[in-house]
């Protein structure tokens, strides 16, 4: 009989539990337990992240031909950049830096040094910011994904939307940056905000985590260049103004080096409800949506083997 083991309060779990009967599906709460229910029989079918698969006891019961994979995909997952919501003025920054490298490419924007300025000083609030930095010294998204993905990749949801893709281009309007510093954050005390921190600290860097994602491992890289984006808008220019610690996929240590304030931002987070709304984060427009149920995540039991 049919037995699939998916951890629960996953979008797998959602997926199997609409598609096949219930008597059908068993539950786990961590990727270790579904790996001791398909050891010990309790499954013969198991739903969980591809990366985890990898030097897990699971790859090895792949290898020596016990367990087989699928080849199916069944759900996608959209990464973002991740913020504290204590610091509204910095999360608005990381999200509308991604918007202008979508807003760069559907408008034809691109890479130009000659007009990638150099660090200027008296920034002190967004509205001072010139986003369009980002793009001049970095480039617009289709360049950096096709900088770290092979150009074929670059279709179907991580496109821009043409009516079926999942990249947006929202309508900036005027993105020149505020001459006069006209900005809703001055009458707030903002002395322990991100942007005032990274102004004021020596060595003008910010901090950014990046979760390594075994795969696809190009999702790590554009996670890395995206952080450089961010700096370059920063510090107009200086994309090396940046300080990158990286963390595992399953690594808690990587919402706490957020919350405690040991990083400034996450780059490679899957768009959550509860970490959004419960957790004190904050999250950016996605910027890649990537395969968490894949055929090569669902693990079959090898009768043969």
């Amino acid at each position: 009989m049919l037995s699939i083991c998916v951890k629960q309060e996953t979008t797998h779990y959602a997926y199997v539990s609409l598609n096949f009967p219930s008597n059908f599906v068993k539950t786990g709460s961590s990727f270790e337990e579904l790996v001791e229910m398909m050891v010990n029989g309790t499954c013969n079918v198991m739903g969980t992240e591809e990366y985890q698969i990898f030097n897990s006891e699971i790859e090895e019961l792949i290898e020596s031909g016990q367990y087989v994979l699928g080849n199916e995909s069944f759900t996608e997952e959209p990464l973002s950049a991740v913020t504290r919501n204590d610091d509204r003025e910095w999360s608005d920054i990381v999200n509308w830096v991604m918007q202008m490298l979508i807003h760069g490419e559907s408008n034809d924007m691109t890479q130009n040094l000659s007009l990638c300025e150099n660090e200027s000083s008296g920034i002190t609030n967004a509205a001072m910011l010139n986003f369009e930095q980002s793009i001049y010294c970095a480039g617009n998204y289709g360049e950096l994904f096709n900088k770290n993905f092979d150009k074929k990749q670059h279709s179907l949801m991580n496109t821009i939307n043409d009516g079926t893709a999942m990249i947006y281009s929202i309508p900036l309007g005027d993105i020149m940056p505020a001459i006069d510093g006209l900005t809703a954050f001055n009458d707030r005390d903002d002395s322990d905000s991100v942007l005032k921190r990274v102004k004021r600290d020596k060595g003008k860097v910010f901090r950014c985590g990046v979760i390594s994602i075994v795969a696809p491992i190009e999702a790590t890289s554009l996670s890395v260049d995206y952080c450089r984006v961010l700096a370059a808008a920063l510090f107009n220019g200086n994309s090396e103004a940046i300080e990158i610690l990286t963390f595992g996929v399953n690594d808690s240590i990587a919402c706490e080096a957020l919350s405690n304030k040991s990083i400034d931002a996450l780059a490679g987070g899957i768009v959550n409800f509860q970490g959004d709304v419960y957790g004190g984060f904050s999250y950016s427009t996605p910027y890649f949506f990537c395969r968490r149920w894949h055929g090569k995540f669902l693990c079959v039991c090898n009768s043969a083997g």
